[in-house]
């Protein structure tokens, strides 16, 4: 939960400090690389401020619903952000999606195209988050997975400006599809889940589950958003089968 600083005799918690700051320093890798791809200023202010309130909701009402023994009768508690504080982190990541939805939906925008941005921006957030917990309370597993997610982030901040003129990425379409980022942004969340787990040794059939099934779902929706045909890539690998090296 972290420590509590009393201000005007309101209580802040340390974590909570350390998430606003990960949420705004997100937001303003997000808007930076946004304003590059020209996007209007007060649409991507939109998109933050909107992104914030459903990721406070849905993560309030994931926390709630997965600690159901202790509001369950008391609902009330929900409410009582200072005496039951709390939210969870897959509804946050949803709630933050969902807000980027709706205004691109609004405006009739690629979603993709948004979220690959929203990805950096999560993933720089991520990173920096892990180390904001060090200060409260020093792990050397939460610096492993600062520096994991730290990594990934240079690396699809790069990514992100060339893999449109990845070959394999392009196949046989001219131009690349958006999304390439948002893939792999999805299988490193699951990895880092995961390592996350191992680290801490609590993984559950249920986190091995939910890790295996991101990692899929990013990877399938990066090869969706490819240029490859499916159907190219299995007359490929027959042909590899029938005239293996020797």
């Amino acid at each position: 939960m972290g420590e509590v600083i009393i201000f005007s005799n309101l209580p802040i918690y340390t974590l909570g400090l350390v998430a606003v700051f990960c949420f705004l320093w997100g937001s303003f890798v997000f808007y930076k690389k946004a304003l590059e791809a020209h996007l209007e200023g007060s649409t991507i202010l939109d998109m933050v401020v909107l992104s914030a309130f459903w990721a406070i909701i849905l993560g309030r009402i994931s926390f709630v619903l997965t600690n159901i023994t202790i509001f369950f009768g008391h609902w009330t508690r929900a409410f009582l952000l200072i005496n039951f504080p709390g939210v969870e982190r897959w509804g946050v990541l949803l709630g933050l999606f969902l807000g980027i939805f709706l205004i691109v939906k609004k405006k009739k925008g690629k979603y993709l195209d948004h979220l690959d941005l929203a990805v950096l921006g999560y993933l720089s957030g991520v990173s920096f988050f892990w180390i904001g917990i060090n200060f409260i309370n020093f792990y050397w597993q939460n610096l492993v997975l600062a520096i994991f997610n730290l990594l990934m982030f240079i690396v699809f901040w790069k990514a992100e400006r060339t893999y449109r003129l990845i070959s394999w990425y392009r196949g046989t379409k001219s131009f690349a599809k958006s999304g390439f980022v948002t893939g792999f942004g999805i299988m490193t969340t699951a990895m880092s889940f995961l390592i996350e787990k191992i680290l801490y040794r609590n993984m559950s059939i249920w986190s091995l589950v939910w890790s295996l099934g991101l990692l899929v779902a990013g990877l399938v929706l990066v090869y969706i958003r490819s240029g490859r045909l499916l159907a190219d890539d299995i007359k490929a690998l027959k042909i590899w089968n029938k005239n293996p090296k020797k």
